[in-house]
């Protein structure tokens, strides 16, 4: 009897994961929580010690493209903070 209503509730959970997708196990969403909060703190302390004077092209696309990859970081760690994380197959 328990086994059943176990085994109708696994099915009704998978029945939610969107085609083509699989969710994320907790130990590797963790894990990559963490490496993107490692990531980001480095992006900062590259932006931090950018100089303030140089208004060179490159510093300038430079500074663009860091503050781009912080932008798409951040948007990741907003994802992967959630309890249920769904990737692509």
């Amino acid at each position: 009897m328990e086994e059943q209503k176990e085994r109708a509730r696994q099915e009704e959970e998978d029945s939610k994961i969107p085609p083509g997708t699989r969710r994320m196990g907790e130990e590797e969403r963790v894990k990559t929580l963490e490496d993107l909060h490692v990531t980001k703190k480095e992006i900062n302390n590259m932006l931090e010690r950018m100089p303030i004077a140089g208004k060179s092209f490159v510093l300038e696309r430079k500074k663009k493209e860091l503050e781009d990859k912080l932008s798409r970081i951040e948007r990741a760690i907003e994802t992967f903070s959630r309890k249920t994380v769904f990737i692509a197959l």
